[in-house]
């Protein structure tokens, strides 16, 4: 679609998955998992907007990006024991 039939929203919509885009084609060639993670969200949030307001944009599956190996590491578990609140002193 040409530029000049495209309304402001559209040509923005266009604008901001092509960078999304980019933004995750940089994480992946940087290899960090997390950072991987977010791009991808992000340009998955992105197009999500677009088809909800009839926005057609081309985009690559996204949904393939995070592979096993590009999955972020789960933090160890955190146990906190819970402590009986004391009384306020009277």
């Amino acid at each position: 679609m040409k530029p000049s039939t495209m309304s402001l929203f559209e040509q923005e919509m266009h604008d901001q998955v092509a960078a999304a885009q980019d933004a995750l084609a940089e994480a992946e060639r940087r290899g960090d998992p997390l950072l991987v993670q977010a791009a991808a969200n992000h340009l998955d949030s992105l197009v999500g907007l677009a088809r909800r307001n009839g926005v057609v944009v081309d985009v690559e599956d996204t949904t393939t990006t995070l592979a096993a190996d590009t999955a972020p590491a789960t933090s160890p578990a955190i146990t906190v024991a819970a402590e009986p609140l004391a009384a306020p002193a009277v």
